[in-house]
């Protein structure tokens, strides 16, 4: 057996920390208010398991929603606690730390990585992972690149953050506050006691009502900050238009798309029923042609009426001479270009759209949560919510659902469906 060497990395807990150190399982989800020290937390609970791993060649990851973000909020502190271990050596370019073993011929590496480019993720070994700010992340990240990469050596996570609106943080707290074997833990600015009394009530009188119960009192019932569809998409669930939304085989379906070039593509698949909008499908995949969403329309069996896509579609690709238009009728996909308009009347018209959409929480839960986490872009230099929408996992949803609204806008056409009864399940749980 190798010499054992004791280092210690400068950390002490405070007790509730001490807590989370004492009770976390193979996958934990955190709920904290901001100035917790969650980050310092985790990175301190990611470097003692590293340490005391005896699989060959450990390795862990950070992940922040984006590369930049992991490197500003968490490379200082890693370095900073891991200074002290015997032959540690840190590479600045790849925001890497590894620890020799000589003894046993290996190293344990840490690494910071940003969920803003999950294909570079991919074929990626974790013994262990911390998802830092998770309600920022693209869900897809967890479900098609994390998980994967733990299973071989039966790795852990850590899920930690802040609310922003019940999105998929907030499914996978509630699940874990319900599966054995799954560790769930929230903790409030009202009582941890970490932040002064005094500078929560001037935390207080300068935020919004929303703003204060997000940030301190970690509520997920507040509506996103920032968010364009926030209102909405919460009095769509409280109203019960987010449930099972059979297909109505006598209605025609209407396909919305956002065209995207090496980047996500997606289409929302909707019957007009009366006054009212059903969403009942939703697809979204990247790194595919356009074949590949034409005969996903085949498959799913549906009779089609009208295909909304995007003004750029009569954009000419600079390799081929052909337009996207062109392409999909060639694929059998006739559609129905939407002159380009002005952003705001977009929003202005999905936000008159939506009170009257009943959704399907299961077949469109990833539009769904595009609509809830669609936000503004924040501008830090003036403090203040631009004008501008942040492009990030969530836009494609939003851009397709608003390439509908402004293509049925002007929709003279009455419903063939008007004098159908407009029924839906309401006995649905979409946990089953």
């Amino acid at each position: 057996m190798g010499k054992i060497h004791k280092v210690t990395t400068g950390y002490t807990p405070r007790r509730f920390q001490d807590q989370i150190h004492r009770e976390l399982a193979r996958f934990s989800v955190l709920v904290c208010h901001r100035r917790f020290g969650k980050t310092i937390l985790a990175l301190n609970e990611l470097i003692d398991r590293g340490l005391r791993n005896l699989l060959k060649n450990p390795q862990y990851a950070y992940l922040a929603p984006f590369y930049g973000q992991a490197k500003r909020v968490a490379w200082d502190y890693l370095k900073e606690y891991t200074k002290n271990i015997p032959g540690v050596s840190y590479n600045e370019a790849e925001l890497r730390v590894d620890i020799p073993r000589p003894d046993r011929g290996d190293r344990i590496r840490f690494m910071l990585l940003g969920a803003d480019n999950p294909g570079s993720l991919r074929g990626l070994y974790l013994d262990g992972v911390l998802l830092d700010e998770y309600a920022e992340m693209d869900p897809y990240v967890w479900s098609q690149v994390i998980r994967p990469a733990l299973s071989d050596r039966l790795g852990w996570a850590i899920f930690i953050g802040t609310p922003k609106g019940q999105n998929h943080f907030y499914d996978v707290y509630q699940h874990a506050l319900k599966t054995p074997g799954w560790y769930a833990k929230c903790f409030k600015a009202s009582e941890t006691g970490v932040i002064h009394p005094k500078e929560l009530e001037e935390a207080r009188a300068t935020m919004s009502e929303e703003e204060y119960a997000q940030e301190y009192e970690c509520s997920f019932t507040a509506a996103l900050v920032g968010a364009y569809y926030g209102k909405e998409m919460e009095a769509a669930m409280e109203a019960g238009r987010v449930t099972s939304v059979p297909y109505e085989r006598s209605v025609p379906v209407d396909t919305a798309w956002d065209l995207g070039i090496g980047d996500s593509m997606s289409i929302w698949f909707l019957q007009q029923v009366g006054n009212e909008y059903h969403a009942i499908d939703y697809l979204e995949d990247s790194g595919r042609d356009l074949a590949y969403y034409a005969g996903e329309l085949r498959k799913r069996g549906y009779s089609y009426r009208d295909h909304f896509v995007p003004h750029d579609a009569k954009a000419r690709e600079l390799g081929t001479g052909v337009t996207r238009e062109e392409t999909l009728i060639l694929q059998g996909v006739r559609p129905r270009v939407v002159p380009r308009q002005k952003l705001e009347d977009g929003i202005n018209a999905t936000r008159v759209l939506i009170p009257k959409t009943w959704f399907d929480a299961v077949k469109c839960a990833r539009g769904i949560s595009c609509l809830q986490n669609y936000e503004r872009k924040w501008d830090a230099k003036n403090k203040i919510f631009s004008s501008k929408p942040l492009h990030n996992w969530a836009s494609h949803g939003a851009d397709s659902l608003r390439t509908f609204s402004m293509g049925n806008i002007d929709n003279k056409r009455r419903s063939i469906s008007a004098n159908l009864p407009r029924k839906a399940i309401v006995d649905y749980n979409v946990l089953d």
